[in-house]
């Protein structure tokens, strides 16, 4: 019988995998496996080890691999500008560590944003373990008085709006206000034309603002629906209480950097928010660390007072989202 001759994996030249660990080396090494086996072979990786309480070690993989240590968690937002300015190729691939990569045609998803005009940034389809179809985009951005008001009138401003969205091309780079940053494909000349990431940032919205910096300078930002990958942190279900914490921050900083006239009746309208959900906590109570009444009450002071950039109300010092 003839031996059957292995096929080699594909190799990707001009593009290198840009990501992040924190204390989630066993889901990294998942996520980079998963690569290897229905991707291809980067010309690199570049990962950087965020404060890991142990530093990481990496073996077992086909793919050359550049560690970079930071002895402090710099946070989500800066570890990950850090990686995508040490990518030495024109195409880098920031990919977030819960994600897992699925047989299908990257390649194709890659040839065609390399030669869409003007590309910067584009996520793909997503889902969760249990087949749950999860949002790596935003095809609208709902005005900041929505988010004064709270989710469910967001909600269902973002439903009415995205009902006129035009469905496109599978095969095709659609283009949306947002493409979140879990699994991205990065053109680095765009990426370096707008300055980067904003440090501000600590993780949430960071790359909300990334994206509207791109569409300011004439840049676009897509979505690819021919290629899916699962995402296990599909609606920012990690992370407790500091994610909750740093998402208040995160949206506040994004609409008043974007939407000045928001400066005026925002921080207002966001605080009384959350003292009527403090008090509707108190009438009703809810489970749940952040749906405790003192907890909006801290959120309702620190719109005034300033959210300090890396720490919960209930935390002291750094908190890694």
């Amino acid at each position: 019988m003839k031996a059957v001759t292995p096929v080699p994996p594909r190799a990707f030249a001009n593009l290198t995998l840009a990501s992040t660990i924190h204390n989630n080396i066993v889901r990294w090494i998942e996520m980079a496996i998963s690569f290897e086996t229905h991707v291809g072979i980067p010309h690199e990786i570049v990962v950087v080890d965020d404060g890991s309480v142990e530093p990481v070690l990496i073996n077992g993989l086909k793919s050359k691999v550049r560690l970079i240590r930071n002895p402090v968690a710099l946070g989500f937002c800066a570890a990950s500008a850090l990686a995508l300015n040490s990518v030495s190729t024109p195409f880098g691939l920031l990919v977030d560590a819960d994600i897992t990569f699925l047989p299908g045609d990257f390649a194709k998803a890659f040839a065609c944003f390399q030669t869409t005009a003007k590309a910067a940034w584009c996520n793909f389809s997503q889902i969760d373990r249990e087949g749950y179809i999860g949002s790596s985009i935003d095809r609208v951005i709902p005005p900041a008085w929505c988010f004064g008001l709270g989710n469910q009138v967001t909600e269902l401003w973002a439903k009415m709006k995205n009902k006129s969205a035009a469905v496109t091309d599978a095969n095709a780079i659609e283009r949306v206000p947002i493409a979140h940053s879990s699994s991205a494909l990065v053109r680095m000349a765009a990426y370096e034309s707008v300055g980067g990431f904003d440090l501000r940032y600590w993780q949430c919205q960071s790359d909300n603002d990334l994206c509207q910096r791109f569409t300011k300078r004439g840049w676009s930002v897509g979505f690819y629906r021919g290629y899916c990958v699962i995402h296990d942190g599909i609606g920012g279900k990690t992370g407790g209480l500091p994610r909750v914490y740093d998402l208040y921050r995160g949206k506040l900083m994004f609409y008043e950097t974007h939407y000045p006239w928001s400066r005026i009746y925002l921080r207002p309208l966001l605080a009384l928010r959350h003292l009527a959900e403090a008090f509707a906590l108190l009438v009703r109570p809810r489970q749940g660390d952040h749906l405790r009444p003192a907890w909006r009450l801290a959120l309702a002071w620190l719109v005034f007072r300033a959210y300090p950039p890396q720490s919960s109300p209930s935390l002291h010092g750094n908190s890694r989202v």
